[in-house]
């Protein structure tokens, strides 16, 4: 299995994550606090996969 990285933090994801939207696509960040950046700088992250 393929272990994900955070578009924020750059952390392995455990446990699906968390899925935000940001910009109008949907990322999945490793906490809360990521969950939390990416929603204040949506250009930032929008273009993470």
């Amino acid at each position: 299995m393929k272990t994900k990285k955070c578009p924020v933090c750059d952390w392995e994801i455990k446990d699906g994550g968390i899925k935000v939207k940001v910009g109008g696509k949907e990322i999945t960040v490793c906490c809360d606090d990521c969950a939390k950046k990416a929603r204040e700088s949506p250009e930032k992250y929008s273009a993470a996969k």
